[in-house]
């Protein structure tokens, strides 16, 4: 039976396997997105990538990568298993999980096609033998007839690399091992080997091949941010990964799929070929040159808004007609500053436009535009009124905001222009423009509530640009407001999901003025002020990540000297410490390699024309060494901050690395508590202990500050075996091995050592002691594994049955693992040898099972607990790869005892296995977990979806048992899973009464008086799955179960629904969602590419409803798809309804016809608008 292993962090051994991971799967999400191709698999486009298939039932689970022929639609797949670092050797446990996760993958034909899929181990860098060998190996089988001739090939010593046969002997015997102890044939492991792939990545430093190559990739389409973006990359595969996330080119974050755009492909015009025409425009002297400046301050306006309309009429005080007319005029000068285009005037080049302009501007102008200002901007949006959840369809419930955004964004814009260009308005009061913008700013900003920040948050980097001091005492009044109005904005997330980031532009307005070497300081108390409020959460925009890219050392984002950045720093520690202290972690060398940039000011001209981003050498070591000192100096004795400075050893410069040891061997901390100061030296440990066992790495220290800080380490032991032995006990073994050494020799001896320190223990604080260090330790299993090996019947008496009913999850877990290692050693006579009378049932349901679960488990269940059985079935885990015996036994007994997803894991077990499934368990497991109050998360929607997929293929299955299966389960059975209701589909197409059910169902009748039913729950649910039936519907009616189509059954199918449709009230409905089915209709015998029947029904007269089903099912069936900036895509399906539809008004199908030519109508508007909308 296949044994299914844990398998470990993708770097085993040293810190580094999630970063690395991370940039394995970013690579493959920036091939998706750049149009690269999968290694091994054909060159067919990227669709989906899932991070981590365990929950899809991979084994092979860190990544999985789909593609699909653009033409015939096929799909294959890449397993990927990434480990930083890994050794193919005999003994090496981190391959033998992953051959056996391979091996699970590979025999299993529900998720791998042999010979279609590959898997490959994803690397980092291998010994020479292992990256020179096995790669020959893999190629070899590749390039090889057979077994026979590869096994040859292998056999000659001239012809094979020196240490062939010894790794075809570490395949064959984790192959074995995999394979429950049974040798795998040669042409097995040959037909093993040519799906099995390596793949070695120099991701996860700075430089590397791979890396090189993907920011070519990034390049071809974004050459100037291309770091930035392959960071945002690898940051969104964070993101997505902690949830297993599955990543589609369209659920992306909208800023990459932006960067990934293609370009369109441009040709100069005809007309820029001729010398250009110097423009003579004079706009100072243009008749019009009053209302022209007037309308820079506006910037755009939305013609179709009549509130916009009103704000324009207000501040030209002249009516709209009269302006329009001017505006046309303008609009058809040369070098108009004007441009005109569905709707939205903008005006061009307003900063310049403004500096010939300014001086036309009056007091009574500014007044008149400080009024209009207030008034558009103090509007609250009303999204802010729905729940967070909806607000994404703000304008479907009707919650818009009165003027336009693009109107509200212009005034802000203007304000920005009116405060960064005083010299332009020299006719206006002195200091005039700029108290306009400070006064805007005070009236917008003064006590607003959190609403008012929310719906100012895009337009606040150009507020903060007309004017910095008053918006940064605006800040700073709000956050000593009660209630401050930035915690509900912050609680205004959600989950990342739902919710909504409505501080980015907040954080993005100091991130601008930053910039600014006045305001430096400020806006790094105010943004640290802010991070103090900040309960976290899934957006990557949060404060500190601002403080961060600000005053990054290797690239700053300000123009402040670097004297200034370090008193903005030493102000943060003194005003918010907390804030600082992480803030300091994060500017030390190593920790942000990547950094996108911030917003930077767009109106104040701060940056100048020749700034270039980056610093010297000897400045980034300055900033370094400064930043790493005052770490050290802000941890002082504190515990919590020294360990995280440990861990960061590498990271200091010299100075402070003297100074950290210096602190840690000091008085204060060697004369503290062994319980005090345990923290410190475990970390010691493992920061020596991990750069001893790398030290032939270029990031592993020198020996000697290894044994400096080993000396260290070494003041601050613990005397205790309490606290000495508690390292041992924890789930990271392979801390404690060494890289090169016999990895199952290593495991015995770290065993050894935790058997004599629980022995220690015991004997020194007895059986009480023992049980407080499992407490204590991160892995209770380990101390009971260990404490079986004492002999002493005190051990028995402690744990047996006091701990077994404990509430302690550390507790359960000790006598758990006691348990069944105490049976491993003594077998099944000691499980009977224990005295049970004063045992409660529920004592000994709990002990039963700690056992393994097999029938000799099951049967002393069954006689001890007689009636009571139930304390041991709600109780054990349904660990099916243990059962020795009948599994149908315990499947009847889960299903019994209320535990129907426990026998549904047995279930699926047993048809990995390919063991003979019962039908009538299945339907009743699946049925059954309908109304279990098991724990939820023991679902397993694989494991459900592989068994309805068994009953759909079984015949003895009854099609009603079929039928209540696949309603209940339909919204599992959708594109994601690969799997059709098929007997629904079936019913669907052959049962006309079925679908009419279905529809009255879901609509409402048209007819006033059927009744219309009470809207509970239950009908809500029931109505989903009606509705997402029909939505996923694709056998239309007329469809046998055999395949064929019947067009005689097709027509009394139409027949019967039109009947009973038109009693109920609903035929109008019907009709549509017949004309969405028939799309996939199959084509005429005769050549047409529709069948005639079915072309005939939809070009009845009476089928208006059902021509339109059938248009909208052609839009929606594209479904998710590349956009072509050149709109070719579009064009090329316009061509294709358009042949359809001559090739059906050819066959006397005209009303037909007229609604293809309509789609194809559709996709040419559909062109345009991608040309229109990329050429802007």
């Amino acid at each position: 039976m296949a044994k299914r292993k844990k398998l470990s962090n993708s770097f085993s051994t040293g810190s580094g396997g999630g970063h690395f991971e991370a940039h394995v799967q970013a690579s493959f999400v920036t091939l998706m997105l750049t149009g690269g191709h999968v290694p091994y698999l054909p060159c067919w486009p990227i669709t989906e990538i899932k991070l981590q298939g365990k929950v899809d039932g991979f084994d092979t689970d860190d990544l999985i990568v789909f593609i699909e022929d653009v033409n015939s639609k096929e799909r294959r797949k890449l397993l990927g298993q990434v480990k930083h670092s890994i050794g193919i050797t005999l003994h090496n446990p981190v391959f033998a999980e992953v051959i056996q996760a391979a091996w699970n993958d590979f025999n299993n034909p529900d998720l791998f096609n042999k010979g279609r899929d590959v898997i490959a181990l994803i690397t980092g860098p291998l010994s020479a033998t292992d990256q020179h060998t096995v790669s020959w190996l893999l190629n070899t089988a590749r390039h090889t007839k057979n077994s026979d001739e590869f096994f040859r090939y292998v056999q000659q010593a001239n012809f094979s690399p020196p240490k062939s046969k010894v790794k075809i002997e570490v395949f064959q015997h984790h192959l074995k091992v995999a394979n429950d102890g049974v040798d795998v044939s040669n042409d097995e492991l040959y037909d093993f080997l040519n799906c099995f792939k390596l793949l070695g990545y120099d991701l996860g430093n700075e430089s590397g091949v791979v890396l090189s190559l993907l920011h070519s990739h990034i390049s071809q389409f974004e050459h100037q941010h291309t770091l930035g973006v392959w960071s945002r990359v690898v940051e969104t595969v964070q993101i997505w990964g902690k949830d297993a996330g599955t990543i589609t080119h369209s659920n992306l974050p909208e800023d990459l799929r932006e960067a990934f755009k293609k370009k369109a492909k441009m040709e100069m015009p005809t007309i820029l070929k001729a010398p250009p025409v110097k423009s003579n425009n004079n706009w100072l002297q243009h008749t019009d040159a009053t209302y022209l400046a007037l309308a820079v301050l506006l910037g755009s306006w939305n013609d179709k808004n009549i509130h916009d309309i009103e704000a324009i009429t207000q501040l030209f005080g002249i009516d709209h007609e009269e302006w329009l007319r001017k505006a046309q005029d303008l609009l058809h000068c040369p070098d108009s500053p004007l441009s005109l285009k569905n709707g939205i005037w903008n005006v061009v080049n307003r900063t310049e436009l403004w500096k010939q302009l300014g001086s036309r501007i009056i007091d009574q102008d500014l007044d008149t535009f400080k009024r209009l200002a207030i008034s558009i901007l103090k509007e609250s949006d009303p999204a802010f009124e729905l729940p967070a959840k909806d607000r994404y369809a703000a304008s479907i419930y009707g919650k818009e905001l009165q003027y336009s955004r693009v109107l509200r964004k212009g005034v802000a814009e203007g304000l920005a222009i009116l405060a960064s260009q005083l010299g332009s308005c020299n006719h206006c009061s002195q200091g005039k423009a700029e108290v306009t913008s400070v006064l805007v700013i005070r009236e917008l900003l003064a006590a607003a509530d959190w609403i008012r920040w929310g719906s100012l948050d895009g337009l606040l980097p150009a507020l903060a640009e007309a004017a910095p001091g008053e918006y940064l005492a605006a800040i700073e009044a709000a956050i000593r407001l009660e209630p401050c109005p930035f915690d509900e904005l912050f609680s205004q997330e959600g989950d990342g999901i739902t919710g909504g980031n409505y501080l980015t532009g907040l954080l993005w307005s100091l991130e601008g003025l930053a910039w600014d070497e006045q305001y430096l300081v400020r806006v790094c108390v105010v943004l640290g002020e802010i991070a103090s409020h900040d309960p976290g959460g899934r957006w990557a925009n949060r404060p500190s990540n601002s403080l961060t890219t600000i005053l990054l050392p290797w690239m700053p984002q300000t123009l402040a000297s670097i004297e200034k950045r370090k008193v903005a720093v030493d102000t943060l520690l003194k005003e918010v410490p907390e804030i600082a202290w992480e803030l300091i972690i994060q500017l030390l060398p190593d920790e942000h390699r990547t950094s996108f940039g911030t917003h930077k000011p767009i109106w104040r001209g701060i940056i100048p024309e020749n700034w270039e981003k980056g610093v010297k050498p000897e400045e980034y070591w300055q900033q370094s060494s400064y930043y790493a000192e005052r770490a050290v100096a802000a941890a002082g004795n504190n515990i919590e901050r020294l360990t995280k400075l440990i861990d960061r050893f590498d990271s200091l410069t010299e100075p402070a690395f003297e100074q950290l040891v210096n602190v840690l061997s000091s008085e204060p901390i060697y004369t503290l508590s062994e319980e005090k100061r345990l923290p410190i030296w475990n970390r010691l440990n493992k920061f020596t202990s991990k750069h001893r066992k790398f030290s032939d790495t270029n990031w592993a220290l020198p020996e000697e500050l290894i044994v400096r800080i080993e000396k260290v380490a070494t003041l601050l032991a613990p005397i205790d075996p309490f606290n000495l032995y508690q390292k041992i006990f924890s789930d990271r073994e392979t801390e404690f091995y060494n890289e090169n050494g016999d990895w199952e020799e290593q495991a015995k001896k770290l065993d050894l050592q935790r058997e004599m320190a629980i022995s220690e223990i015991f004997n020194k604080y007895g059986m009480d002691g023992v049980i407080r260090f499992a407490e204590s330790v991160s892995s209770p299993h380990h101390v009971g594994y260990s404490i079986c090996h004492v002999v002493n019947n005190d051990i028995e008496r402690a744990l047996l049955p006091n701990l077994l009913d404990s509430d302690d999850n550390k507790h359960r877990m000790l006598v758990s693992s006691f348990i069944y290692r105490k049976t491993r050693i003594n077998g099944w006579e000691w499980v009977d040898s224990i005295d049970r009378t004063s045992w409660t049932p529920v004592q000994i349901g709990q002990f039963l099972a700690c056992l393994p679960f097999s029938k000799e488990a099951w049967k002393r269940a069954a006689n001890w607990l007689l009636n009571k059985e139930n304390e041991y079935w709600s109780r054990v885990h349904a660990n099916a790869y243990q059962i020795d015996g009948d599994p149908a036994i315990a499947i009847d007994k889960f299903i019994e005892h209320g535990r129907p997803h426990a026998a549904i894991s047995c279930l699926s077990a047993m048809r990995h296995t390919k063991q003979v499934l019962n039908a009538d368990q299945c339907v009743r497991a699946l049925l059954g977990a309908l109304s279990s109050e098991e724990d939820s998360s023991t679902m397993n929607r694989h494991s459900i979806i592989e068994l309805i997929k068994y009953l759909q293929t079984e015949p003895s299955v009854e099609q009603d048992h079929l039928f209540r299966v696949e309603w209940a389960y339909l919204p599992l059975l959708d594109r994601h899973s690969g799997l059709a209701p098929k007997c629904l589909e079936r019913k669907l197409a052959t049962e006309p009464e079925f679908f009419s059910e279905l529809i009255r169902l879901i609509y409402r009748s048209k007819k006033n008086d059927q009744p219309v039913g009470e809207v509970t729950e239950t009908s809500k649910m029931i109505a989903t799955n009606a509705w997402q039936l029909l939505r996923e519907w694709k056998s239309p009616p007329g469809t046998q179960e055999d395949g064929t189509f019947s067009e005689e059954r097709f027509v009394e199918w139409i027949r019967s629904v039109k009947e009973i449709c038109t009693e109920s009230g609903h035929l109008e409905v019907a009709l549509t969602t017949i004309g969405e089915v028939l799309i996939h209709t199959p084509p005429d015998i005769n050549g047409l590419w529709i069948r005639r029947v079915v072309a005939d029904v939809l070009n009845g007269r009476d089928a208006e409803s059902m021509r339109d089903g059938f248009s909208s099912a052609i839009y929606n069936s594209r479904g998710v798809h590349w956009v072509d900036p050149s709109g070719k895509q579009e064009r090329e399906l316009a061509e294709q309804y358009r042949r359809k539809a001559e090739e059906v008004e050819n066959a006397g199908f005209v009303r037909l016809a007229v609604t293809l030519r309509e789609v194809a109508d559709g996709y040419d508007r559909d062109a345009e608008r991608i040309i229109n909308r990329h050429e802007d």
